[in-house]
């Protein structure tokens, strides 16, 4: 767990510290325990709205930066 705040406190952007912790996320379910009566989940249009709303947030963070910028 350390390693993780040492990670995240050391990303200065915060689009990256965003991108690290939906990579948790993803990591997580991939590697989730089996449950006891498995259902049944399509776990793919999940993983693909994370990775639309990790998109998002990042264009919306790069448009912002170039605003501060100009």
């Amino acid at each position: 767990m350390t390693d993780q705040i040492e990670s995240a406190s050391s990303s200065a952007r915060p689009e990256d510290r965003i991108e690290e912790a939906l990579d948790r996320i993803a990591y997580a379910l991939h590697h989730a325990h089996e449950p006891a009566a498995p259902e049944s989940v399509d776990w793919q249009p999940l993983a693909a709205n994370i990775e639309a709303l990790r998109l998002r947030v990042r264009d919306l963070i790069d448009r912002l930066d170039n605003e501060e910028e100009a």
